[in-house]
């Protein structure tokens, strides 16, 4: 029998990504890639990945494009400004969104309280290009 695979998003160690100069500052997990520093340990088999992310108020996950397509679950906040390609909107907890494959998107949490986010990719590998290099990665590049 299969044993049940389990994380708990609360007990998840966060990864802070920043970017010099912008107002971007997220805590991120890819819980199930052991290509991201942080990971649960725990494999996935279905072909798809995950990410966990939370925005302090006022900061922002700056503009990215993703290979896969990715469905964006809020799971805490609200006000946030999103945006994906020429779409622009308000969402909050509850709001699930649809991010085409390599749509430039991202949020800005003008709320008062820390935004939480589930994202779910469409597919196991994920490259996600962002606009300028991220620390501490030291790339515009992340690999999931």
């Amino acid at each position: 029998m299969t044993a049940l695979k389990t994380v708990s998003l609360d007990d998840l160690e966060l990864v802070e990504v920043t970017q010099a100069g912008t107002e971007m500052d997220v805590n991120v997990n890819f819980p199930f890639s052991p290509e991201f520093p942080a990971t649960s340990g725990v494999e996935l088999e279905g072909g798809h990945n995950v990410v966990y992310f939370e925005i302090e108020p006022g900061k922002e996950l700056g503009t990215h494009r993703d290979s896969p397509e990715e469905l964006i679950i809020c799971l805490e906040g609200d006000s946030i400004e999103a945006w994906a390609g020429d779409a622009k909107g308000t969402i909050g907890a509850g709001d699930l969104e649809v991010i085409p494959p390599l749509a430039p998107h991202g949020f800005h949490n003008r709320g008062d309280v820390t935004a939480r986010f589930l994202g779910i990719f469409s597919d196991s590998s994920l490259v996600a290009e962002f606009e300028e290099t991220l620390e501490p990665f030291g790339d515009r590049f992340v690999k999931a």
